[in-house]
């Protein structure tokens, strides 16, 4: 079965076509444009187009409020069908449903944790680098000196490197940091929303 979509105020896909169990997207010659239709015969154009067979697809997700439908494929590799109208955006998932019967369908909103994982990284990953640093910066402002053994090009190169920055300066840098992480998970968290999952 095949199917196309014009998608006219879009720059990464005017184009989307599906045709003998491949994805095809990109931005063909406007006279194409203009000359397809539902009878068209001559698909040459499609060589020139970005194209995903279904055997390389691992994960298909269409988030509601999101302008785009995510394709996942091949080592970690992915890609998105940016289509603005929400209607013509579930009709294309909706085919692709249709095309992939193998294919498990579910619908969920993402847990917090799991929606906001990079950012609750981040912010751990920042807490124990902030801890570590502090307890040294005490220790040197104590009297204590350490030194790094080797290369020191390791993590600890670089926590003694800040802890050298002083007390002060490491709490006034960790709650500026603090404040940045918090701004990005609070936005990321608002675009939390119902998302459709087609899974090999």
């Amino acid at each position: 079965m095949q199917k196309y979509w014009k998608i006219r105020d879009s720059k990464l896909n005017k184009l989307i076509f599906i045709k003998d169990k491949c994805i095809y997207k990109g931005n063909p010659h406007e006279d194409v444009l203009r000359k397809l239709n539902s009878e068209s015969s001559g698909f040459q154009f499609l060589s020139h187009l970005f194209s995903i067979p279904y055997s390389y697809i691992k994960r298909i997700e269409n988030q509601t409020g999101k302008n785009d439908i995510k394709i996942y494929f091949g080592n970690d590799s992915e890609d998105e069908l940016v289509i603005k109208d929400k209607n013509v955006k579930q009709e294309v998932f909706d085919f692709l449903k249709q095309e992939l019967p193998n294919f498990k369908y579910n619908s969920e909103i993402p847990s917090v944790l799991k929606y906001g994982k990079a950012q609750f990284f981040a912010l751990l990953f920042t807490s124990a680098l902030f801890v570590w640093s502090l307890y040294l910066a005490i220790q040197i402002e104590n009297g204590s000196q350490y030194e790094i053994v080797g290369g020191g090009r390791g993590i600890a190169s670089i926590v003694l490197a800040i802890a050298n920055l002083g007390v002060f300066k490491i709490i006034f840098g960790f709650i500026i940091i603090l404040g940045v992480i918090g701004l990005a998970l609070t936005r990321r968290l608002k675009s939390r929303s119902e998302t459709e999952f087609l899974r090999r």
